[in-house]
């Protein structure tokens, strides 16, 4: 059986999911960045701002 991993975050994506769960309001993240969070699941746009998803704390949880 075939195990899906996780997608690789590098030091930056991973600080930044950090930063998301501590500070959602007063974050600073790169676009860049915002854009990859979402498109692997780990965040979403809501009311204009950016708030992780359950994947997102999980992985947080899990390390990186």
């Amino acid at each position: 059986m075939d195990q899906i991993l996780p997608p690789e975050l590098n030091d930056l994506e991973f600080e930044a999911l950090r930063q998301l769960a501590a500070h959602p309001i007063t974050h600073h993240i790169p676009s860049r960045i915002q854009s990859r969070l979402k498109d692997i699941g780990y965040a979403k746009d809501v009311l204009g701002g950016i708030v992780l998803t359950k994947d997102g704390l999980q992985r947080i949880s899990e390390g990186k």
